[in-house]
């Protein structure tokens, strides 16, 4: 079970913040899962601490340079290196499982225009991509990678039925809900859900889910 992670970002303050948040900060504090950050700026070059420079080739924006991401990434020893980038190996339950065969990973953010390819094909295990569109910077899919994992960790989840009716394992989405009231805006909750029938409330659950 992978439960040791180390975060290589510009911003560990973001990371830090999430940690306090809902379910994760509740398994950080039983001890579920160890998280670590190590912050890039610290490796960058010069008076300034330099992560970035130009592009070869010219084109818009700033480039991650090797050394730094190398000399960080080689500071915390882990099982694999997960880069996130939009072009990686799109996210799922599979890939979730997969991971959790290691015990330990390092997670990198990128920022700018993205990492020098040298430092990915030195040190990239995974390439991870959480959805088909660009962002500023790896922080926000590095979360959501992390509480995807970290809801596998048995205890991380207070109903631990949740987990085993969560759909997506069975290549499903999850089949509509409702609560309180029973009618919004002349919309009524379906009324089988109120009939107090578990047998055919189960068959209409199953028969309203939804393929991927």
């Amino acid at each position: 079970m992978l439960s040791k992670y180390n975060i290589v970002t510009l911003f560990p303050n973001l990371i830090e913040a999430w940690l306090e948040t809902g379910i994760i900060s509740k398994a950080h504090d039983n001890d579920l899962f160890n998280i670590s950050t190590t912050d890039l700026r610290e490796y960058g070059l010069g008076d300034y601490r330099q992560v970035d420079d130009a592009p070869y080739g010219g084109g818009p924006g700033m480039v991650l340079m090797p050394e730094p991401l190398d000399n960080a990434i080689s500071s915390i020893t882990s099982d694999i290196n997960i880069f996130l980038t939009p072009s990686g190996k799109q996210l799922d339950e599979p890939l979730i499982e997969e991971l959790h065969t290691f015990k330990s990973a390092n997670i990198i953010c990128g920022r700018y225009e993205g990492f020098d390819q040298r430092i990915i094909d030195i040190h990239s295990d995974y390439e991870i991509s959480v959805g088909k569109t660009v962002v500023s910077g790896g922080e926000v899919p590095a979360m959501f990678l992390l509480e995807a994992m970290i809801r596998k960790i048995p205890g991380a989840l207070g109903n631990s039925e949740s987990l085993l009716m969560e759909s997506f394992t069975d290549g499903k989405l999850d089949h509509p809900v409702y609560t309180r009231p029973e009618i919004y805006k002349n919309m009524e909750v379906p009324e089988v859900l109120l009939s107090g029938n578990h047998k055919k409330i189960e068959e209409w659950k199953k028969n309203n889910l939804r393929d991927i």
